[in-house]
């Protein structure tokens, strides 16, 4: 018989179970117990509780609903297969040869026009995949029509728009029965099967009895398959009701509210225009106390619709519910939901007081920020109940993948020994995200269709197997992406890849062309000119030049693949293919073995399920690599799950296991319940019924269950403000009605919604105040949080420990610290580097110069029109870099900067000393020696100049190396020229510092040399931009203009370029001196004592 046990605790029905279990064991020992669950997580913590209460649990099953009712079917049933020739997949394949018969068929012509120009059969299989999915469900929810369908039946009010559908249905029997197949499926083996448990004095080899577990809904025809069964062996069916009494007539406020609103709009007494009817008429008698709980009525229907069809059985009924003393605001809820009590009519609310945080909404600007608050409420909670462990938790999310870089990033970066540190599991994670090998071999086969972007190809280099393959590291994929950025590699393998998508054949930007420049440049420098249309790439060089072959082999080995990917083959040579593609690009270690494995088994399944189709034709390209991207990703790993640790994994049908802490992430408006428009030709969809399946419904199930499994505390957080402006977004639905129900019900002392800054360095999460809702334990913000309200700390509380003054200093190092004072401090006495952020490689030719790619253009132009080369060599040369634009792009703007820089190449031909030769330094300073070498002299001295205007750190650069020279060298008179562009007027700019005496020189150059000591000690408060801002305005007696120019110059214009690079913008600078204002003082004097000598020298030699 079967007996139906309601209890609103899960943990009820499992100790209810276990009694079972053990006051009533099976006749036979060696027999298995058959537990009926809805996912294998379930099963696992099923399977543990049984343990602990049990103390053993052997020889259970624990089998999914259809598997087991088939496995019911073939104890039954004569013939029948251990798999169904009505599969999916077997149906997928068999429709795509039948859709070959019959598309001219007048019932197929809406399909004729879809299926039209289908030359690699990627819509046949695409429609036909999506077509056995809606016959599957037929087979499940609608057996009726099938089975009419079968007997000739057409249900033209059903299928009048789809008339195809019953056709293409009795085909797809006939070739089934054609190819020697059983012919039995779920809709006609039901009724044959409950006909079959209908018979008084027939017995079957059925198990002693049957359970059923926390199920949340089933499909109609499996609970009279369950009831069926019932005749001849018992069933239990434990089913978690959230309400002890009937609420299977309740209906959504919100939907009655629509439906009165109809009815006012529509209806009138007696017929006759007039007043409307009252609002008592409209509601048929039904108070509003009759309306149950408002948030049971809104959020239950899929347990409403379940339970309607379980009270329609015969089954016997045995109640198991628990009472709910109402502590909290949360077990508030759950006891109205329990006693169908609606809150919100109460005269006299509940008080909750301010302490209670059983519900707690987190209103939060990002992702990041809500695993980030995550954290630290879940570090609060351990501090405050010391018996809550990590296994008590479980945080669930519509999308677990969209959050596992953040929540890797934010509990991953603990470590072991910290106190903080919170064991953590991420659970139903995609395969293919989890081993890159999948994402690999997807990629490879995709080549076919591929442009070979740089940043494409260099991602398939990220995968640490094929790395292995071909011998490359991290370390020199780095100084791969430089190559290849550098060399003009751009996309497409060969110029047959620009053909193949109907463009212009060019000569540059392909991989080939760029590794032949490397190539090229290992046998030679740049300086050697273009050899056999081929300029060498210099960087090439050392022991490095050992990456340049494994690129080649790695270019050599995608060329190949690339050339075979378009022959159609059958599933065994396809097989054959992908296992030769894994052994020529991968080097597997024992991590991706299980990718390996998936990969093969989805092979072999495809094999399978041709076989059983009877589809003996060649695949496609396009159509193997959809089936494989379908199987592929959809894999996902739940083994994880009540792993012992925190558990993060996505909000799924029976996950309403009971936990301490139910966390709900990302609830956010049109994020979740989640919707899935269903496909044009689905009927179920146009002629639903009681027990039909929704994801929407399903979600807001999923809601219902997470609430009533959290036995102390519900956390809730969802992205609420905009992150770029701060703007209010809205929650789910789902959390809004929460929200609203306990408003409405309860005298809130706390709001629930606590709403918290953007940044986890924000000052209110470490105010030391009890009131406070917001904190913070990542102690490592502390100190940004101290900075934003005390500015004027300083970096260093005191200079550095002096080091060894130094013998001797090359001439570029001095150079280079007055480049930027701070990054030298940083580089040379910190060791410490900041990295830019890296750059996205170009996927697409050139098409404009800017930036610094534009500046050195111009650098290495003005150097060829300084050499008079001729115009067609330089614009030869310029484009075999794969750097300038192709055809008239290019043209136009080698011919503008051409134009530019032509005047400023003139002079400097006329004014350069080619004769003269370099000299060496040799210079005392301040008990430092400075050595090095000065070269490039025009008639009158040193020659220095930019293809651009002149910058304060030119300026300095001058200025020094004039010094060293004329200290060196006093009996030689000396004026250094400064040559720039003045881009304004586009006339060249001249500055020249005349020649000083030695005594003066090394005067000015020990002053220098001071501040270059003072510089190991501390960041020397000198930006060569802006300090000559300050001092050129300050020498014409301004000191509030200096100050104006100053920070200006600093920080740029807020609304001009943003990405024009300033002082304020560099990163060492940054760390230092973030505001001028609070070093002012310093860095007026010693803008003052650097550049005062050298504008009063240039204001002499005017």
């Amino acid at each position: 018989m079967l007996t139906v046990y309601y209890s609103n605790q899960l943990d009820v029905l499992k100790d209810l179970l276990a009694l079972l279990l053990q006051k009533n064991p099976p006749v036979n020992p060696l027999t298995s117990e058959q537990i009926l669950v809805q996912s294998p997580g379930m099963a696992q913590w099923l399977q543990l509780s049984l343990a602990q209460e049990l103390d053993i649990a052997a020889a259970i099953d624990f089998p999914l609903p259809a598997s087991f009712l088939w496995k019911m079917y073939c104890q039954v049933l004569p013939d029948v297969p251990e798999r169904s020739a009505f599969n999916k997949e077997a149906m997928s394949w068999k429709i795509i040869l039948l859709l070959d018969d019959l598309i001219d068929q007048p019932e197929f012509s809406a399909l004729a026009g879809y299926l039209a120009h289908d030359n690699q059969h990627i819509k046949r299989y695409q429609l036909a995949s999506k077509i056995a999915d809606i016959f599957d469900q037929y087979l499940v929810y609608r057996p009726e029509w099938i089975l009419s369908w079968e007997k000739g039946g057409d249900l033209p009010d059903i299928t009048q728009t789809h008339p195809w559908q019953p056709v293409l249905w009795r085909e797809l029997v006939q070739k089934t029965k054609q190819q020697g197949q059983s012919h039995w499926h779920r809709a006609n083996m039901h009724q044959t099967f409950n006909e079959a448990m209908q018979q008084k004095n027939t017995t079957f080899d059925l198990p002693e009895r049957i359970f059923v577990f926390g199920i949340s809904a089933l499909p109609p025809h499996f609970i009279e398959s369950l009831e069926a069964l019932g005749h001849k062996t018992d069933i239990h069916l434990l089913a978690c009701n959230p309400c002890r009494y009937f609420w299977g007539d309740i209906q959504d406020p919100h939907y009655r509210n629509r439906m009165m609103a109809k009815k006012l709009a529509t209806c009138r007494p007696d017929g006759s225009a007039g007043k409307t009817r009252s609002a008592p008429f409209l509601q048929d008698g039904l108070t509003d106390t009759e309306n149950g709980n408002p948030l049971l009525a809104s959020i239950g229907k899929l347990g409403r619709d379940y339970f309607n069809q379980l009270f329609d059985t015969t089954a016997s009924e045995i109640d198991v519910f628990s009472d709910n003393p109402p502590h909290s605001l949360l077990s508030q809820i759950q006891s109205d939901i329990l006693e169908l009590k609606d809150r919100t009519l109460d005269n006299n609310p509940p008080v909750i007081p301010p302490t209670d945080h059983s519900v707690a909404i987190h209103d939060c600007h990002s992702p990041l920020r809500e695993v980030e608050i995550l954290h630290d409420q879940l570090l609060n909670l351990f501090e405050k109940h010391p018996g809550l462990s990590p296994k008590d938790i479980v945080v669930m999310l519509p999308d677990v993948e969209t959050y596992t870089p953040w929540i890797q990033a934010v509990f991953g970066q603990i470590s072991l020994s910290d106190a903080r540190w919170i064991p953590f599991s991420i659970s139903d994670r995609s395969a293919h995200h989890e081993h890159p090998v999948l994402s690999g071999v997807l990629q490879l086969l995709n080549l076919h269709n591929s442009r070979f972007g740089a940043s494409d190809l260099l991602t398939l280099l990220e995968i640490p197997a094929l790395q292995r393959k071909f011998q490359l590291d991290n370390p020199g994929l780095e100084i791969l992406r430089q190559w290849i950025e550098d060399s003009g590699i751009r996309w497409g393998l060969s110029r047959e890849d620009q053909e193949k998508f109907n463009l212009p054949v060019m000569k540059a930007n392909t991989w080939l062309f760029g590794l032949k420049r490397i190539l090229m440049g290992y046998a030679m420098p740049e300086s050697a000119g273009i050899y056999h249309d081929i300029l060498p790439f210099e960087p090439v060089q050392g022991q490095e030049a050992v990456l340049a072959g494994y690129l080649a082999s790695f270019i050599e080995a995608l060329e190949s693949v690339q050339g075979s990917l378009e022959t159609d083959r059958d599933a065994q040579e396809w097989t054959l293919y992908i296992n030769q593609l894994l052994e020529q690009f991968f080097l597997p270690d024992e991590d991706d073995e299980y990718a390996f494995k998936l990969i093969r088994d989805v092979l072999s399944r495809l094999q399978n399920s041709l076989e059983d189709a009877g589809y003996n034709q060649p695949l496609s390209h396009t159509v193997l690599v959809s089936y494989l991207t379908e199987h592929l990703t959809t894999e996902r790993n739940s083994q994880r799950f009540l792993a012992g640790q925190v558990n993060f994994c996505t909000l799924m049908p029976m996950r309403s296991i009971p936990f301490k802490v139910v966390c709900l992430l990302g609830m956010n408006d049109g994020a979740y319940p989640r919707s899935i428009p269903p496909a044009g030709f689905d009927l179920i969809a146009r002629h639903s019924k009681r027990g039909d399946r929704s994801r929407r419904e399903d979600d807001r199930y999923l809601f219902l269950e997470a609430l009533l499994s959290a036995r102390e505390k519900l956390y809730i957080s969802y992205v609420g403000r905009s992150i770029s402006d701060n703007s209010s977004r809205a929650p789910s639905v789902l959390v809004s009605e929460l929200m609203d129900y306990c408003q409405r019900g309860y005298q809130l002392k706390l709001d629930l919604i606590t709403q918290h800054p953007l940044q986890a360095f924000s000052p209110n999460n470490f105010l030391q105040d009890t009131s406070n809702r917001l904190f913070s334990y990542t102690r490592e913000w502390l100190p940004a949080a101290q900075r934003i309200q005390q500015p004027t700390v300083n970096f260093l509380d005191q200079p550095l420990t002096p080091v060894d003054q130094p013998v001797s200093l090359e001439l570029h190092e001095l150079l280079r610290f007055y480049r930027n004072p701070c990054q030298y401090f940083f580089n040379h006495r910190l060791k410490v580097f900041f990295n830019k952020d890296k750059e996205e490689l170009m996927d697409s030719e050139p098409f404009h110069v800017d930036g610094l790619p534009l500046y050195d253009m111009k650098r290495q132009l003005l150097k060829r029109l300084i050499n008079r080369k001729l115009l067609t060599e330089i614009k030869q040369e310029f484009l075999a870099t794969g750097l300038l634009p192709q055809e008239a792009f290019g043209d136009l703007i080698l011919n503008e900067n051409i134009q530019l820089l032509q005047p400023l190449a003139d002079y400097l031909q006329d004014e350069m000393d080619v004769s003269a030769s370099d000299v060496a330094l040799d210079l005392n300073i301040h008990d430092i020696q400075i050595t090095g070498w000065q070269s490039q002299f025009s008639h009158k001295g040193l020659l220095r100049y930019r293809p651009s205007d002149i910058k304060g750190k030119d300026k300095i650069a001058a200025w020094i190396e004039h010094l060293c020279f004329c200290a060196s060298f006093p009996k030689k008179s000396c004026t250094t020229s400064l040559v720039g562009l003045d881009k304004k007027k586009k006339i060249t700019d001249i500055l020249e510092f005349p020649h000083l005496p030695q005594d003066q020189a090394r005067q000015h150059l020990v002053e220098l040399m001071k501040i270059y000591l003072e510089g190991l000690q501390v960041p020397v408060v000198f930006f060569p931009e802006t300090s000559l801002a300050w001092a050129v305005q300050k020498k014409k007696g301004d000191t509030e203009s200096a100050i104006k120019a100053a920070l200006k110059t600093f920080t740029g214009n807020n609304f001009g370029n943003n990405n024009v690079q300033t002082d304020s913008k560099d990163l060492y600078i940054q760390r230092v001196y973030p505001d001028l204002n609070d070093v002012m003082d310093a860095f007026s004097t010693t803008a003052e004592r650097i550049f005062n000598p050298m504008l009063e020298t240039l204001e002499q030699g005017k």
